[in-house]
């Protein structure tokens, strides 16, 4: 699975996190420095399997209970920004179906 940004979401890296304006819901959020940060790996790669891996280097190292939380949270974030069309994920070969 490919994920990428929604073609209806605006974002801005600050220095607080990233800011995300929805076009087409009109939703604004903001992102806290540790979700921005799944967001530019999500970004930069497209691959949930990738942004997991590189924050478990970062942050778990080689523990096996910090890493089964990084997975659990990014699971859990990415699957809210896919249910809010705030990101789309998509079979790799495939781009995003529109409405």
């Amino acid at each position: 699975m490919s994920l990428h940004v929604s073609d209806a979401v605006i974002w801005q890296e600050s220095g607080d996190g990233v800011s995300l304006y929805h076009t087409e819901s009109g939703e604004f959020r903001t992102l806290n420095s540790t979700a921005a940060q799944i967001w530019a790996l999500v970004e930069e790669d497209g691959d949930r399997e990738t942004v997991i891996k590189q924050l478990s280097l970062l942050f778990a190292g080689h523990n096996a209970v910090m890493t089964a939380r990084i997975r659990a949270e990014v699971d859990a974030f990415i699957t809210s920004m896919v249910e809010a069309d705030l990101l789309q994920e998509t079979e790799a070969d495939r781009p995003a179906a529109r409405p």
